[in-house]
């Protein structure tokens, strides 16, 4: 079923002008502008549409896809506050509303809030929310400890960095298994390293298994292939500088080397290591 908020692929029935006229099935048909006039379109083809309802409740298209849908976390800029709440950009014409029912205290404008965008049950409209907290689920999660999930920095704790996991659950990374200062909005892929009884989910950049050693190895390989075989990075190096350049902690590093090294693939008898020639 095709929802308000979110963006899909739609078949154009009709052209007029700079209007595409698409079938938004089970929502009926939905006017887009052709924002884009660069852009040449024929009666059946398939087009990225953003849908959404306006203030006079009349379903809406955009031609594109906003920074984020309805459902999801984002890191998103106030553009604007009013006298009936403030406006964020995501990336479409018309910005987005966040109420001030929503609002954990009053937005600086220019400044980043971290958000979760939703649709307003009473007028069906696209809103933001700060009050980010209350849309994270405390309910069972069906994630498995070692399995690949998506996070989204929220915040710096005292414990470490907090995430939401798969736009759904609280995730944690502890401080001393992240070596570089992860922002807030920053996306990427982590793993649940355990599931706690609060349901909460601690994570981890990396398996720490034979899988992200062959991948540890790669990179270093991949380094020194780029320096002519020579590296003055080595285990005693600082850890800082170790995920600078490979994005890995000083564990898995030394871990990859000593494998490297069993294999005769490096010399490690110096400070500065090198291609063993065979």
């Amino acid at each position: 079923m095709i929802e308000p908020g979110k963006t899909y692929k739609l078949e154009i029935i009709k052209i007029e002008g700079d209007k595409l006229y698409c079938d938004a099935q089970n929502l009926g048909i939905v006017e887009v502008v052709n924002n884009d006039l660069v852009l040449k379109f024929s009666i059946a083809d398939q087009t990225t549409v953003f849908l959404y309802y306006d203030n006079e409740n009349k379903l809406c298209g955009f031609h594109g896809r906003p920074y984020a849908e309805a459902g999801e976390f984002a890191r998103l800029k106030v553009v604007a506050n009013t006298n009936i709440g403030s406006f964020l950009d995501w990336g479409m014409d018309k910005d987005l509303f966040c109420p001030f029912a929503e609002q954990k205290q009053t937005p600086e404008f220019g400044k980043y809030y971290i958000v979760y965008i939703y649709i307003d049950p009473l007028t069906m409209r696209t809103v933001a929310s700060m009050k980010y907290e209350k849309f994270l689920s405390s309910e069972p999660t069906n994630l498995e400890e070692g399995q690949s999930v998506e996070a989204l920095i929220l915040n710096k704790s005292q414990l470490g960095y907090n995430a939401v996991v798969n736009n759904q659950f609280q995730g944690l990374f502890y401080d001393n298994e992240v070596f570089t200062n992860l922002k807030p909005g920053t996306k990427l892929n982590a793993i649940v390293h355990k599931v706690r009884d609060d349901n909460k989910l601690d994570l981890r950049l990396f398996k720490n298994d034979a899988s992200d050693i062959s991948e540890f190895e790669s990179k270093i390989i991949s380094y020194m292939q780029e320096n002519n075989g020579h590296m003055n990075i080595n285990d005693d190096s600082a850890p800082e500088l170790i995920y600078k350049t490979f994005g890995i902690s000083k564990k898995n590093f030394k871990k990859a080397l000593g494998s490297l090294y069993k294999k005769e693939i490096i010399d490690l008898s110096k400070n500065t290591i090198t291609f063993i020639k065979k």
